[in-house]
């Protein structure tokens, strides 16, 4: 399984208006695969995942890319 790091943020008050921009900005993207994680106290990420197959993730990563997001992390569980 895959993820796609979309960001890292100090505040959840950021991390759901980010969300909530992609949510705006995504139309055909499906929201139910962007989660919050809550990794410390000041520490939160923005997940887009679990995918399965690489075709799934790369698909998402295209439309993420062409909205501008360049920085753009994949994470792997093993």
């Amino acid at each position: 399984k895959f993820s796609i790091i979309i960001g890292e943020f100090y505040s959840v008050e950021s991390v759901q208006l980010l969300k909530k921009k992609l949510s705006y900005e995504l139309k055909n993207y499906n929201q139910n695969n962007i989660k919050i994680i809550k990794k410390s106290t000041n520490n939160f990420q923005l997940l887009s995942g679990p995918y399965n197959t690489i075709n799934s993730l790369k698909n998402d990563y295209i439309d993420l890319k062409k909205i501008g997001f360049e920085d753009l992390n994949i994470k792997i569980y093993e």
